[in-house]
């Protein structure tokens, strides 16, 4: 599912990037990272091109007013009631689950550059985080995107409930 941001939408996930690592104190190399090697404006798009990833899943669900900002890093979910958004510019990449993921939430993973995004599909943490999954080097989870279920899939399923917190009625 391809999803475009307008002007609007590709500042705020820039500003939204500014606020989070300031307000983390977020450098490039911190400590739950493994690309440790960027600069810290490549480190500054990555974040912004992650959130960007967030409005996109949010504007495919119609979240009207969705605000980036309001997602508490690991405390709350990044998108409606347990969707956890993963980026990857890579068009055949993995989406990645990491030990702090939450295991009741939904990873949907997006893929590209703002402000062009691909919604690639979903899978649930807990079901990602199986030993199949898990990378030979660290402490992550990659699940090829011929494991994850498509994105129009997820309000009819059990898992309905992470977009909004109740199944639609469809």
């Amino acid at each position: 599912m391809k999803i475009n941001l307008d002007y609007p939408q590709q500042l705020r996930a820039a500003e939204v990037a500014l606020q989070r690592i300031k307000q983390l104190n977020l450098t490039p190399d911190h400590g739950s990272r493994y690309d440790k090697q960027l600069s810290f404006p490549e480190y500054v798009a990555q974040v912004t091109e992650s959130i960007g990833a967030e409005i996109a899943v949010a504007k495919y669900f119609g979240m009207i007013g969705f605000d980036p900002a309001m997602s508490r890093f690991k405390e709350t979910a990044d998108v409606g009631a347990a969707i956890e958004v993963k980026w990857t510019r890579y068009d055949g990449g993995s989406l990645i689950i990491y030990e702090s993921d939450r295991n009741a939430d939904v990873a949907v993973l997006v893929v590209g550059k703002c402000p062009k995004y691909r919604i690639a599909g979903w899978i649930p943490v807990s079901i990602a985080k199986k030993d199949r999954y898990r990378h030979h080097s660290q402490p992550t989870w990659w699940v090829g995107q011929n494991n994850l279920q498509p994105i129009e899939n997820l309000y009819r399923s059990k898992y309905g409930e992470a977009v909004s917190g109740k199944v639609p009625n469809l």
